[in-house]
């Protein structure tokens, strides 16, 4: 009897829909795919001519004819960018070496928008169209607890928005949409027709809010996971390789003036200004990333929509980026299109106060981590931050500098939360309010614009 009781109380608890909880569709749920090498050394190619042979072609042990599979070859793991010595004497043994990335893959690495358009393809279920698959959006079914003898219920939920050491994905088959937040109106989504993996799956009305959220935990998290990677190498090698800092007030005007970020290496800069008290209470918010529920949908009507362009300012702008002198590796230089980068308001991207303070809050642990790189011990000080006899000129503004490059990469990976941020811009549709595609790196631009003239 005492044993009988624990399990009956645990099965009860489960069957009820109190001690219930949503599970995926999937049994097997998703696995991540481990890297296995399958790199062999081919051998020589044999000669088929007569001349020297004593035996027929087919009769040799590395026949290309009888044993084809030995003349296959096989691509290498990719490479990475620190090679530890322990990881290289573990697979020493193996015949795929662990290898570090050259200066031109690590140029590769370092670009957010080679890394986004070189993720793998998938289609969208409202555009039919295939695109990168970091421009669109995972959903996945997820099956909700219901009482017994009720009727079950499914819903699509967004999984894989979250960094994976917060949160790996749930389910194996999944539904991709573009990462936009006009798609996944009613009208829109009723084109999508019945799916074989979860024909009865249905889209509930807070799917908006609720990835519009988890992309801005995205960003959050990656500025943590970039706090951390930076404190963790304390060593000084290249002290020129800052990968976030702030504007000084005269760089930030310039900026505003001429519309051109005089960093090359430059791919996004944020306005994040520190949080003010309340008003009512006279207290500043508590930084935290809890979801809100607005009383009042900003998107229901299209004159809500345009209260609060009157409100807020655009969530992104592109600035041009002062070029580079032209080499002679690059003649052509003075043909290419000039390069962009987004300048983002924090006040738009984050319009919650308690989020944005936790975002600012962010941003000043990555520049503790660089002071520190730099210093060589934390600024316990104020006079370490701001000396006070700087003029106002050169002080730090709200505007913060993020860098991604070759040497940036040795450090951490900033190129990881430019895709971040650009994934928000997308979802906020900040490109394509207008009829006019922007020019930019928009993938499908054309698309979203003839979509935008027929809703007109």
């Amino acid at each position: 009897m005492p044993r009988l009781l624990p399990r009956l109380i645990k099965k009860v608890n489960e069957s009820s829909p109190l001690g219930a909880r949503p599970r995926h569709l999937d049994k097997r749920g998703y696995v991540p795919r481990r890297r296995k090498s399958l790199y062999q050394p081919a051998p020589e190619r044999p000669s088929f001519g007569v001349a020297g042979r004593t035996q027929s072609i087919l009769l040799d042990d590395s026949s290309p004819v009888t044993n084809s599979r030995l003349y296959v070859r096989h691509k290498t793991l990719p490479p990475c960018v620190h090679v530890s010595a322990s990881e290289f004497a573990a697979k020493r043994a193996d015949m795929d070496v662990p290898r570090e990335m050259t200066t031109q893959e690590r140029e590769w690495w370092s670009s957010p928008y080679l890394r986004m358009l070189s993720s793998p393809l998938r289609r969208c279920a409202v555009s039919h169209k295939c695109m990168p698959n970091d421009f669109l959006i995972r959903l996945t079914p997820l099956q909700l607890p219901v009482p017994r003898g009720a009727k079950s219920i499914q819903v699509w939920m967004p999984d894989g928005l979250e960094h994976p050491k917060f949160k790996r994905r749930k389910g194996q088959s999944a539904l991709y949409i573009t990462c936009w937040k006009d798609l996944f109106s009613a009208a829109n989504i009723n084109r999508i027709g019945s799916l074989r993996t979860a024909p009865n799956a249905v889209f509930h009305s807070l799917l908006a809010a609720q990835i519009g959220h988890l992309l801005r935990v995205r960003i959050t998290q990656e500025l943590r996971l970039l706090a951390e990677a930076l404190s963790q190498r304390t060593k000084r090698s290249d002290p020129e390789a800052t990968i976030l800092r702030r504007l000084t007030f005269a760089e930030f005007r310039i900026l505003r003036e001429t519309g051109t970020i005089s960093h090359p290496d430059a791919v996004a800069v944020l306005v994040v200004p520190p949080v003010n008290r309340d008003p009512t209470t006279r207290e500043k918010p508590i930084p935290s990333m809890e979801p809100e529920i607005a009383t009042t949908d900003w998107t229901s009507s299209a004159a809500s929509g345009s209260l609060r362009e009157r409100l807020l300012p655009p969530l992104s702008t592109l600035y041009g980026v002062q070029p580079r002198p032209p080499t002679e590796e690059l003649e052509f230089a003075s043909l290419l299109p000039n390069t962009q980068v987004p300048l983002y308001n924090g006040l738009t991207m984050f319009p919650s106060a308690p989020q944005r303070a936790f975002l600012h809050k962010a941003l000043c642990e990555v520049l503790e981590a660089e002071r520190r790189y730099r210093l060589g011990r934390p600024a316990r000080r104020s006079a370490d931050r701001e000396p006070p006899n700087r003029q106002r000129n050169e002080k730090a503004s709200h505007a913060f500098l993020l860098t991604s490059n070759t040497r940036t990469v040795e450090r951490a990976d900033p190129a990881a939360l430019a895709i971040a941020l650009w994934r928000l811009r997308m979802w906020e549709g900040d490109p394509y309010h207008s009829t006019t595609c922007s020019g930019g790196w928009e993938v499908d631009g054309e698309w979203r614009s003839r979509y935008i003239k027929e809703m007109q």
